[in-house]
């Protein structure tokens, strides 16, 4: 049994969630701080307060009132085996409701036999018996001739289910019924559900049977002992430290949805089944690399305490630690391994934010031992994109917070399947991606690197929010035979899933491109440096001869001002065509327009090695940055066009 679809109405920050879709399996929570996730997974246990949305929708003046109740719509998901074994189970007599009567047909056989008493009595009894056997018989067809059901639920504050859905319960829709809280009782024998009769009644047609028929209140209905049942089994483990050590020990096996007697249900796993106690304790160490074993022990006559071991020798009784003595996060693993190991019913567990009670490590293998029990449906929240890599989850709920409202999207398995598939193909991972508000796509790791300084130091703008990120291949993006399928990848990666932010745009290097070719590009979104590529605004001698001394400690004489300036000053009067983009020629480069005609990357890979004996190979990722970290804090006027550049890009993008 799980939830399958989950509506929210006017209950905090929503209005209205929209329909929200769930799987078994891990479901993954996203959202930034403070867009409902919290309230999300209140709702989830089923047991929320009325806190009715409150913004200008619905309170346009301070005159007005809420009217409307906080509710959720639940759509649970019930195997038909599952289902037979609850009824199996239940100790309570209540079975199915009267079947809904024909009163045209009981008017016309009353006003027939008006004389005739005993006709009658015996018309009405065979008919009731005929609608009783019929109403059964459907109901066990709608038991046996369907693998699940799912069944939709209106549910108010305090467990409260409306009139329609309590009615829903009674027996499911399998057949029209009086609600009249008149039930016949049903058990099972040798697995078969049947209708328990009546042994003996002498005013009774011999060829007719009589059911036990007796009242009861809608609440003990199997559907609503079932409803109860599966919410009893809905944990909620919160981000922050629980305070289950020790516990009164009343012999309860069922742990509490608080897990305030985890000492009680893991002292009788302990005596009872020492084989899965010992499965446990391997997947708490498989967690927790540092606990070696844990016990729990009688205390005294009325209470039991876990003890954690964080040594193998186990016969050193006084190396032992209370839990109260642990780290915050070990209660919460011990519950929810109990759950998951010893539950013989699949269960709901409500996981908030992992990582902030276990070490990232720990927070990781948690995730890895719950895929090994996939039978129950887990709901976790969190901000850690390496969860949401390591859980591979059904469904992945992303909530947007708007004009006072939040809302929510979903990304089911086969989109994230396939968006883990473009991720892949672009060298992307999705920490890279995961949490930006949107995503500027650069030439190369060294713009990657050095853009964010720029616009933050030099242009005094933060980012706020935007991601910059380098593009796997520009040769493919820009000048492939697939180039525009692989502007479409990049564009359905950021603008069509939810999961991921939106692209500002691309800002790429000009280099050796037509104009032809640039404005085809500019056509698919593209924007160019006004110099041909990055390095050609990191020319300044000053700089290079920093960085090379900083580099080159083996030279003698540091390499001088002057020297990084006579070897830019040969390379303009020479005009070497080794030093021009492609195609350029030795006649159009003058000292005005210099900088937009060379190839500023093979000018300082020629200077390092030539001022360095050979020794220093100039690294764009590495030298590209540094020559730009000291620019940015010593000369930032030299930047300040690039600056203006980019600055103007983010504010036309927005």
């Amino acid at each position: 049994m799980f939830i399958n679809k989950l509506q929210v109405f006017n209950y905090k920050s929503y209005l209205d969630s929209g329909l929200m879709e769930f799987s078994p399996g891990i479901n993954i929570i996203v959202g930034r701080n403070n867009v409902g996730k919290t309230s999300l997974l209140e709702v989830l246990t089923l047991d929320f307060e009325n806190h009715p949305h409150r913004s200008l929708k619905t309170l346009p003046n301070k005159l007005s009132s809420i009217q409307e109740e906080s509710k959720i719509e639940i759509t649970i998901h019930i195997n038909k085996e599952e289902l037979r074994n609850f009824i199996k189970h239940l100790s309570s007599p209540i079975g199915i409701p009267v079947p809904q009567l024909d009163d045209n047909y009981i008017e016309f056989i009353s006003l027939k036999y008006e004389n005739e008493p005993e006709i009658y009595n015996t018309e009405y009894i065979k008919y009731l018996d005929d609608s009783v056997k019929c109403a059964f018989k459907q109901f066990k067809d709608f038991l046996n001739n369907s693998n699940f059901v799912e069944i939709s639920l209106l549910l108010h504050p305090g467990l409260k289910l409306d009139g329609k859905s309590l009615k829903k319960l009674l027996n499911f829709e399998s057949y029209d019924e009086d609600f009249n809280c008149n039930f016949y009782q049903v058990y099972y024998d040798h697995n078969e559900l049947k209708l328990q009769e009546i042994d003996c009644f002498d005013n009774y047609p011999h060829d007719q049977e009589e059911f036990i028929k007796h009242e009861g209140k809608i609440e003990e209905s199997i559907g609503k002992n079932i409803f109860n049942i599966f919410q009893n089994s809905i944990y909620r483990f919160y981000a922050e430290r629980l305070n289950i050590a020790i516990c009164r020990f009343e012999n309860n096996k069922e742990l509490k949805s608080d897990a305030s007697n985890l000492a009680e249900v893991l002292f009788i796993l302990q005596g009872k089944i020492p084989g899965m106690f010992d499965q446990l304790n391997k997947l708490v160490s498989d967690i927790l690399s540092e606990i070696k074993w844990i016990s729990v022990v009688m205390r005294d006559d009325t209470n039991v305490e876990i003890l954690i071991w964080n040594t193998n020798n186990l016969h050193r009784h006084d190396l032992s630690l209370s839990l109260s003595s642990c780290g915050s996060g070990v209660g919460q693993v011990l519950a929810i391994l109990y759950i998951i190991v010893s539950s013989e019913e699949p269960r709901t567990l409500i996981i908030d934010e992992p990582q902030s009670f276990l070490h990232p490590g720990a927070a990781k293998k948690l995730i890895e031992t719950i895929k090994q029990f996939p039978q129950h449906q887990y709901f976790i929240a969190t901000h850690s994109p390496e969860i949401i890599t390591t859980a591979n989850p059904s469904n992945i709920v992303k909530l947007q917070y708007q004009d006072s409202e939040t809302t929510a999207s979903v990304v089911n398995s086969k989109e994230i399947e396939s968006q883990n598939e473009i991720l892949a193909e672009l060298g992307v991972r999705l920490s890279d991606v995961f949490g930006a508000d949107s995503i500027l796509w650069v030439e190369g790791q060294t713009e990657e690197k050095c853009f964010p300084l720029i616009l933050e130091k030099v242009a005094r703008t933060t980012l706020m929010g935007i991601k910059i990120l380098s593009v796997n291949s520009t040769d493919a993006l820009l000048d492939g035979k697939r180039s525009n399928l692989v502007f479409d990848i990049y564009k359905k990666l950021t603008t069509g899933a939810t999961l991921f932010p939106p692209a500002i745009g691309f800002i790429f290097d000009r280099e050796s491109k037509t104009e032809t070719n640039i404005q085809e590009l500019k056509k698919k979104g593209v924007t160019f440096l006004r110099l041909p590529m990055y390095e050609n605004y990191l020319l300044y001698p000053e700089a290079i001869s920093v960085v090379i001394n900083e580099e080159a400690i083996w030279l003698e004489t540091p390499i001088s001002i002057t020297q990084v300036q006579e070897y830019l000053d040969k390379i303009k009067q020479e005009k070497s065509k080794s030093y021009l983009l492609q195609g350029g020629k030795r006649e159009e480069v003058s000292d005005n327009n210099w900088l937009s005609k060379i190839h500023g990357a093979n000018i300082l890979s020629s200077l390092f090695q030539k001022l360095c004996e050979n020794k220093l190979e100039f690294r764009k990722t590495k030298h590209s940055k540094k020559l730009t970290e000291w620019l940015v804090e010593n000369k930032p006027d030299l930047l300040s066009e690039l600056a203006e550049e980019l600055e103007n890009f983010l504010h036309k993008s927005q």
